[in-house]
């Protein structure tokens, strides 16, 4: 009898979820696999050998393959999150800044985040975002702030602003806190203070 046998790569799935196509070029399922190699008898695969290569991003549209970086390039659902994102993040800095009890400004702050995408947004999820770590804070501003065009990210600290003025005018602490959220942003000094003066000028409205 003629036993025939020899050594395949099959990969393997180990994980799934959605991506940005490059091929596609829209958001698209995908399947993270890892290959192996297997003893084949009669052209069946028998029995796991040890892992080969590298992991790969396979689309389960197109079926194009890419190396495991592709899945850092943000989503369209995910960037269509990050400015309401944002402005909770800021809106929250402005107020914890002030006067946290001051209704207008709470009210202000939620009205923002509204605005910006988030009508299940409350006064009970701004009370969280306030209890948050500066530091947590500001590094996911700075991470989603990389994904914005400059015009957005002024819009995010002008929502800011106008919170941090509901009460009155910008105490040292406030302008402060909105210097951080600004640089946070990725916006210049010069930045900063144009779009702080235009919510000034606007009195907070």
């Amino acid at each position: 009898m003629l036993i025939i046998f020899g050594l395949r790569v099959l990969l393997g799935t180990i994980g799934t979820g959605v991506f940005h196509c490059p091929q596609c070029g829209g958001d698209r399922e995908y399947r993270l696999r890892r290959g192996r190699n297997w003893f084949t008898l009669f052209f069946i695969p028998v029995i796991p050998l040890n892992r080969t290569g590298g992991e790969i991003v396979e689309c389960g549209t197109c079926h194009g393959r890419w190396t495991p970086g592709v899945l850092t390039v943000p989503t369209a659902a995910h960037l269509a999150t990050v400015p309401a994102t944002l402005v909770r993040l800021a809106v929250a800095q402005a107020l914890r800044s002030g006067d946290v009890t001051h209704g207008p400004a709470r009210d202000r702050a939620v009205a923002a985040v509204h605005r910006a995408g988030d009508p299940a947004y409350d006064g009970t999820v701004l009370d969280a975002d306030m209890a948050r770590p500066f530091d947590q804070v500001r590094a996911e501003m700075a991470r989603g702030a990389g994904v914005l065009a400059p015009q957005v990210r002024e819009d995010v600290l002008r929502a800011a602003a106008e919170v941090a003025l509901a009460d009155g005018p910008l105490t040292v602490s406030e302008e402060e806190t909105l210097g951080a959220v600004g640089a946070d942003l990725d916006l210049t000094r010069v930045q900063v203070t144009g779009v702080l003066a235009l919510a000034r000028q606007d009195g907070g409205r």
